[in-house]
């Protein structure tokens, strides 16, 4: 994760595959050898096409990206099977097809609906309570929008990674685009306490704020290469963000003062939370770990099995941490460290087509 490389199209791809390889790597690690006896095998039965129609192959359920939604459930989009899941509290899941998609980060907008970046068809994409759902296009091609949040505004917020913009889009599907002053590569973004939206500059080593008109201010990272990525608005009125390539927490508060807390050397900072506890929680898949930051900069780690990779991670109504696996599983994490997993089915092809009414739909300017 050192080593990441970040560009157009390919960011959301390549943070979902880091997961996934060390995830598949530690599978195979564990894999039982096949059987080695020999002899002759029994012929099959003859199978007749009317009685037994091919079955549709299975799709490989990926949760990437969760958030809390607006009615106490947990919201997950699925990195290979182009669906969005909600996950109650006591584990019971439902699933949601859009299309031709490929939803990567989603949050719950002031409409009672989810919002969701999608950046293999360029666009912004809106699923209701129905299963209903519609895309706001954007107007840079490959624009690349990662992340999305809910702005005080009761606007919906995102970054544009390839395009270098940061987008505001209303419920109405109003949609406004700011190009930034510096190339950096916008990754993670957060409303701030001050009603300012707060990015990370993945490439250009920096945290940046934008006022409601689009003025930027810019705060750049005192060690270079760092690759700042997600970022929140915790509890203490913060803001808090992972250094990717640095084993490091950073902390800026609304005034500018910039604080950085060193991790040990194995826990490599992927996605981060806040609880209403005070505490920032992150994730650390390569160490299959989770981790408590407290206000003071001390670190609690929760080492888990190591069949578990910790992704993208969120704060549920039930003071639980809620967190996706790779491996086709969303875990729920008590703060004591007791850990709850719920395999999600892998869902046929056709069957994937057949949630939700399908509703191609674009609403906004295009």
């Amino acid at each position: 994760m050192r080593r990441l490389e970040i560009s157009c199209m390919r960011r959301p791809l390549s943070i979902a595959l880091i997961v996934i390889a060390l995830a598949q790597a530690g599978c195979a690690a564990r894999k039982p050898p096949e059987s080695s006896a020999a002899g002759p095998s029994a012929p099959a039965p003859a199978v007749h096409a009317e009685t037994a129609p091919p079955k549709p192959p299975a799709i490989v359920v990926a949760p990437f990206a969760i958030a809390r939604g607006f009615d106490g459930a947990m919201w997950f989009t699925e990195f290979r099977a182009s669906r969005i899941g909600r996950i109650t509290l006591d584990g019971a899941v439902t699933t949601f097809n859009v299309g031709a998609a490929l939803p990567e980060r989603i949050v719950s907008g002031p409409d009672q609906a989810l919002w969701f970046t999608d950046p293999a068809g360029n666009r912004i994409g809106r699923l209701d309570p129905s299963g209903a759902y519609t895309y706001v296009p954007l107007r840079a091609p490959a624009a690349g929008p990662a992340s999305i949040t809910l702005g005080r505004d009761g606007n919906l917020w995102f970054t544009e990674h390839a395009a270098n913009r940061i987008g505001r889009l209303t419920p109405l599907g109003t949609l406004t685009e700011y190009v930034l002053p510096h190339p950096g590569g916008p990754a993670g973004l957060a409303s701030g306490p001050d009603g300012n939206i707060y990015f990370a500059e993945n490439q250009s080593n920096r945290i940046d704020r934008m006022a409601a008109d689009g003025r930027i201010d810019e705060f750049p990272l005192p060690h270079p290469d760092s690759r700042p990525n997600s970022i929140i608005a915790a509890a203490d009125h913060n803001l808090w963000f992972t250094e990717l390539a640095a084993n490091r927490v950073g902390r800026l508060n609304p005034n500018g003062r910039l604080s950085e807390f060193t991790l040990p050397a194995s826990l490599t900072p992927f996605d981060i939370a806040a609880a209403s506890d005070g505490k920032v929680w992150i994730t650390a898949p390569r160490a299959h770990a989770v981790c408590a930051i407290l206000p003071d900069g001390r670190v609690d780690t929760i080492y888990l099995a190591d069949t578990v990779f910790p992704g993208f991670i969120a704060a549920g109504p039930d003071n639980n941490l809620w967190f996706t696996e790779p491996t086709g599983k969303i875990g729920r994490l008590t703060p004591a460290g007791i850990l709850t997993e719920f395999p999600l089915a892998p869902a046929e092809s056709s069957a994937a087509e057949a949630r939700g009414p399908r509703h191609d739909l674009l609403i906004g300017p295009h």
